[in-house]
C-alpha cells in the first residue's frame, strides 16, 4: 500500500486540502457510502506513518475481528481514489476561469438559454487576464461553439462568421508551435535522437506577417527562437526584453518563471563567450523579477538563485544592495534552505568586503550538509587564509580539501545553476 497510486495521492494532500476532501466526502451530492469517509481517515493515518501497511491491515482497522473481504476492501479503495482524482480535478477547475466559462457557455448553448448564454460567451471574449496560447485554445473552442450556436438560430441562407474561429485555432497553433520549437532547440544538447520540426520557416514567416505580428504571445516566443538561433543578433533579445516587460502579466507565473529563465541563459551564454556586459544585463533582469509579486509570492525562490544574485551583485561591486538583499530576501527559501544559504552567502559578502576573519567565523559556526556549499566554503576559506597570508593555516586546509575532493569523486565540474 505505501507505494500505491491512492497513497501517493493522499501523501500530496496539504493540511488545509485534507480538510476540505473531507468536507466533500461528507457532501451526500459528492459521496453516499460512508464507508468511504471512514477508509480515507485510516489510509490517512498509516500514511503518517513510517512502515508500510497492507490491505488486511486497513480491513482491521475499518471492521476489527470480522472475516477479511478482499474484494470489498479493494472496492473501497477503489472508490476513494476516484472520489480523490475527481476532488483534485474540481481544484484545477477552480482555478481555471476560462475553462468554466468555456464548459458554461457550452452547456448553456444545450439548453438554449440564451440571454445565460450570451453573458457567458460576452465574458470569454472579454478576458484578458492572461493571453498564452492555451487562451486562444479556449478562445477558439468558445468561437466554435458560438458559430454551432448561432448556427442553429439563423436561417440557412444567412452567411455565417467564420473569423473568430479561424483566427483562434491558428493563433493557438501558431503560439504552441513557437513554443515548441524553443523548448527542443534549447534542450538539444541533452535531448536523445533527432527532432524533425516540421514547417520551421513557415512558422517563422507567419509570425512575421499580420495579424500574428501584433500578438503578444506569438511575438514573445518569435523572439526567443530567434535568440536562440541566431545569439549573435543582439536587438533580438533587446526586443525581447521589452516584449517581456510590456506583457508579463499576460502570461501565468509559470509560463512567466520560464519566459524569464530563456533571457537569463542568453545572458550567461553571452557572458561565458567574453561579453562582459551581459553581467549587468543579467543583474538588471533579476532586479525585474524580484520586483514582480507574482513572481516572488507564488513559489519559494531557489537558494542557487539567491546564491546567483548574490555573485553577480558583488561582481558589479553592488555591496550595499547585496547586503540589503541577503537579509531582505533569505525568508523567500524554502525554510530548510535558508540556515546555510545565509551563512554561505554573508561569509562570500565579508570576503568581498575583504572582512575576511568575519567570513571565516561564519563559515565556521555552519556544518553544511549539501555538498556544494561544502565546496564553495572551502574555497572561501583558501582564499581568506591567503589574503591573510596565513600560509600555514593555508597549507592545513589545502590538504584537506584535496581529501574532500577525492572522496566525493562524484562532484560535477559544474556547480547546480537554477
Amino acid at each position: 500500500m505505501q507505494k500505491s497510486k491512492l497513497n501517493e495521492l493522499v501523501q500530496s494532500l496539504n493540511q488545509h486540502e485534507v480538510k476540505a476532501f473531507k468536507l466533500y466526502l461528507d457532501s451526500p451530492y459528492f459521496n453516499e457510502n460512508k464507508k468511504v469517509n471512514k477508509c480515507f481517515d485510516a489510509v490517512l493515518a498509516f500514511s503518517n506513518q513510517e512502515n508500510d501497511f497492507s490491505r488486511k491491515d486497513l480491513h482491521k482497522k475499518l471492521n476489527g475481528v470480522a472475516r477479511f473481504n478482499d474484494q470489498q476492501i479493494r472496492y473501497l479503495l477503489t472508490d476513494l481514489t476516484k472520489h480523490l482524482e475527481y476532488y483534485i480535478t474540481l481544484k484545477g477547475f477552480d482555478k481555471d476561469v476560462l475553462l468554466q466559462n468555456t464548459i458554461c457557455a457550452k452547456e448553456l448553448a444545450k439548453r438554449d438559454c440564451e440571454k445565460a448564454y450570451q453573458y457567458r460567451h460576452h465574458l470569454i471574449k472579454q478576458n484578458d487576464e492572461v493571453k498564452n496560447s492555451m487562451f486562444y485554445y479556449h478562445q477558439f473552442i468558445a468561437a466554435d461553439h458560438h458559430l454551432n450556436y448561432t448556427g442553429s438560430k439563423q436561417s440557412r441562407k444567412k452567411q455565417l462568421d467564420y473569423h473568430d474561429t479561424l483566427l483562434n485555432l491558428e493563433t493557438f497553433y501558431l503560439a504552441r508551435k513557437l513554443q515548441l520549437f524553443c523548448e527542443v532547440i534549447n534542450l538539444k544538447n541533452i535531448l536523445s535522437g533527432d527532432f524533425d520540426l516540421h514547417l520551421f520557416e513557415e512558422i517563422k514567416t507567419l509570425a512575421t506577417q499580420a495579424p500574428f505580428s501584433k500578438i503578444p504571445v506569438v511575438q514573445v516566443y518569435y523572439h526567443i527562437l530567434l535568440t536562440l538561433t541566431d545569439s549573435t543578433n543582439e536587438k533580438n533579445f533587446e526586443r525581447l526584453r521589452e516584449l517581456l516587460k510590456k506583457h508579463a502579466h499576460l502570461f501565468p507565473v509559470d509560463e512567466l518563471k520560464d519566459l524569464y529563465q530563456y533571457v537569463k541563459n542568453y545572458c550567461v551564454k553571452k557572458i561565458n563567450q567574453g561579453t562582459t556586459a551581459f553581467v549587468k544585463t543579467l543583474f538588471e533582469i533579476y532586479k525585474t523579477m524580484l520586483a514582480d509579486k507574482r513572481l516572488m509570492y507564488a513559489d519559494y525562490l531557489s537558494q542557487w538563485e539567491y546564491k546567483n544574485i548574490v555573485s553577480i551583485s558583488l561582481r558589479l561591486n553592488e555591496r550595499e544592495w547585496c547586503r540589503t538583499f541577503i537579509n531582505k530576501y533569505i525568508n523567500y527559501l524554502a525554510p530548510t534552505e535558508r540556515k546555510n544559504a545565509l551563512a554561505y552567502n554573508l561569509a562570500y559578502w565579508y570576503f568581498m568586503n575583504r572582512e575576511f576573519k568575519k567570513s571565516i567565523r561564519q563559515l565556521q559556526d555552519v556544518v553544511f550538509t549539501d555538498v556544494f556549499y561544502q565546496l564553495d566554503a572551502r574555497v572561501i576559506l583558501l582564499k581568506a587564509y591567503y589574503e591573510m597570508d596565513e600560509l600555514e593555516t593555508f597549507f592545513y586546509h589545502s590538504s584537506a580539501f584535496r581529501l574532500f575532493l577525492l572522496r566525493n569523486r562524484t562532484i560535477s565540474e559544474k556547480q547546480p545553476k537554477c
